[in-house]
């Protein structure tokens, strides 16, 4: 019987880790075509709105470097990014803080670089991009 209880309890516990990881990635990965539609029509600006609304949601207990790896993180799995890299956290020295994220899109089979622009005040904002 401990045998049967063990298999059953490490069933039950990997369940739940996959239930945990894929309500994560959901969270991480949605709104790929939101995103990727205005950028695919190299309408930069627009995926704004999409970037914000993703902020918006982050638990503000998360530190500005753990927001903009949450950030990286979801903009990894877009359709139309090859690559993302945290350039630098709070560099560009206004009130509050820019922070940038450099960016590889996909751009009909060729890759373009951008920098966006995050506010660093509460939540986290887009700013814009740029080259």
């Amino acid at each position: 019987m401990t045998t049967n209880y063990k298999i059953g309890t490490r069933i039950v516990v990997f369940s739940a880790f996959l239930l945990t990881n894929c309500a994560e990635n959901e969270f991480e990965c949605r709104n790929n075509r939101l995103f990727c539609n205005p950028i695919l029509s190299e309408n930069f600006e627009e995926s704004g709105t999409v970037i914000d609304e993703f902020l918006q949601e982050l638990p503000p207990e998360l530190s500005s470097q753990e927001k903009l790896e949450k950030l990286r993180d979801w903009l990894k799995c877009k359709s139309c990014v090859s690559h993302v890299e945290i350039f630098c956290n709070s560099c560009i020295y206004t009130l509050p803080p820019i922070s940038e994220l450099k960016i590889t899109f996909i751009l009909g089979g060729r890759e373009t670089d951008k920098f966006l622009d995050i506010i660093m005040s509460e939540p986290l904002r887009f700013v814009g991009y740029h080259n």
